[in-house]
Order: C-alpha cells, then sequence, then structure tokens
C-alpha cells in the first residue's frame, strides 16, 4: 500500500516543492490550502494521488476537517510537514494594527496547535506517525524577522523542542527543519530524504539546510 503524507500550505513555494517530491515518489498526498488561487496548475493534473484540502488556520474544527477528509481519501496518513512561513508585513511592532496581531496569533500559533494536537492524536490511536516541523524563513526576507513575525517563529520553535522531548509514545517521531534557503527544490529534496531516509534516526531534534560541510562529507563517504 502506498504512503500518504499531509503536508500544508501547497500555495507556498516550499509546501508546492514538497508536494510535487512526494508525488513523484509515488505517495498520496493530502495538501492543506488556505488560497486555492495560488496553486500552480501542473498540480491539477495528479488528481488520482492528490487531495486538495481547504484549511482555517483559526479554526479548530477546520484542523480536524482536514485529517477527516485526508483520512476519507487516504484512509491513512503516515507522515506529516507543517510548515511556518507566515506571510506578514514588514512593521515595527507599535505599527503594526492589533486586529493583525490577533489574526497572526490565531493563524500561526493556534492554528500550528491545533493541527499537530490533531495529529498527534491521529498517531496515537495508530500507534506510529511522523511529524516533520519545518521553520522556512528566505533569504529575501530581512535578516531579522519584524517583532511580530519573530514572536510566531520562536513559538513554532519552543512548541517544536517540546516534543522533541516526547510524545509519550515511542513510535511517533517528531523531526525538526530550519532554514533560510532560497534554493526551494534542494531544500524539499532535503526535507524528503531526511524524512525517508534518517526519520526514526533523526527524531528529536533540529536538521538545518544548507547542512555543514561536514555533515555533508560524512553523507557522501556513506553514498
Amino acid at each position: 500500500m502506498k504512503r500518504v503524507a499531509l503536508i500544508t500550505d501547497v500555495h507556498t513555494p516550499l509546501g508546492d516543492q514538497l508536494v510535487r517530491r512526494y508525488l513523484s515518489e509515488g505517495y498520496g498526498v493530502a495538501a492543506t490550502c488556505s488560497d486555492q488561487s495560488r496553486i500552480e496548475t501542473p498540480l491539477v493534473s495528479e488528481e488520482e494521488k492528490l487531495a486538495v484540502i481547504d484549511w482555517n488556520r483559526q479554526s479548530a474544527i477546520s484542523a480536524k476537517n482536514v485529517l477527516l477528509s485526508a483520512l476519507n481519501r487516504f484512509h491513512s496518513i503516515d507522515e506529516t510537514l507543517l510548515l511556518c512561513t507566515p506571510e506578514l508585513e514588514q512593521k515595527l511592532l507599535q505599527e503594526t494594527a492589533t486586529d493583525t496581531i490577533d489574526r497572526a496569533v490565531d493563524s500561526w500559533i493556534k492554528g500550528a496547535l491545533f493541527l499537530m494536537k490533531a495529529v498527534l492524536e491521529l498517531y496515537g490511536r495508530k500507534q506510529a506517525g511522523f511529524l516533520g516541523l519545518i521553520n522556512h524563513i528566505p533569504q529575501v526576507e530581512a535578516a531579522v524577522p519584524p517583532p511580530l513575525e519573530n514572536a510566531l517563529r520562536g513559538s513554532f520553535t519552543a512548541t517544536a523542542e517540546a516534543m522533541f522531548a516526547g510524545t509519550g509514545q515511542k513510535n511517533i517521531f517528531v523531526i525538526g527543519f530550519e532554514s533560510r534557503s532560497s534554493k526551494i527544490e534542494e531544500l524539499a529534496d532535503f526535507i524528503f530524504e531526511t524524512m525517508k531516509n534518517r526519520g526514526f534516526r533523526s527524531t528529536g531534534k533540529w536538521h538545518r539546510f544548507p547542512p555543514r560541510a561536514g555533515i555533508l562529507s560524512a553523507l557522501s563517504a556513506k553514498q
């Protein structure tokens, strides 16, 4: 039976590339989207292996519905990739509207927690699963994200590190990824290969792309 991946934010460059990579490897893919008008046309032709699901990040019910839709289509979810890619105006905190802060917290902190909780509950019932948490800050952005975005990313990072300590079940694996690379295709390949080939050994820690030269040399030697 083919494996199934749940990948968030297919409307972003990294989400799009991850979906393409998993589809090319024969996976069934459930991809979440908050703006289907931004999805690249070629993905529409992958209807047999791909389900695009609307996700309202501000709703706990929507997070559960994402999983139900994916399970109705594919009957299982083996891997989940949750992206942290907030798209916010580059403003100082005192210039940021209060309702912007409210929406951002609801979407990027509460939303991530809602989906993590639903995924971990599912994995708890099946007693197995992989969860990849991806913090991607493209190089085109400022060297230091503005305060609100930094707060959102800091929450994501802190949550991931708390989950590295354990989920309460030994067969649930949590893997972290951090990158500022604009080489989206290479980053997607790195994430896929790490999840596929080193997921069991990579649980409970961050993987940064591009890796350090020593890590690259070690991997090349093994090949």
